[in-house]
């Protein structure tokens, strides 16, 4: 199972805002090609993955945490 962490909207936003061009969030959101886009709070990191879970792949190996 896929370790999804929830803040409450303000923490998440004021975070984000002490850390610009940092891998702080990354996000897998649906999108209308049936598809998710998949995107880094760094701003330099934008791709497509086919499932959730394989977003949430991309994401992880992006900042490190997996090979």
């Amino acid at each position: 199972m896929s370790e999804v962490l929830h803040d409450s909207p303000t923490d998440f936003m004021h975070e984000m805002a002490m850390s610009s061009m940092a891998c702080v969030a990354q996000s897998v959101i649906p999108n209308d090609e049936g598809a998710y886009t998949v995107a880094c709070s760094c701003q330099l990191w934008e791709t497509t993955a086919a499932t959730r879970e394989d977003g949430l792949n991309l994401a992880r190996r992006h900042t490190g945490s997996i090979q």
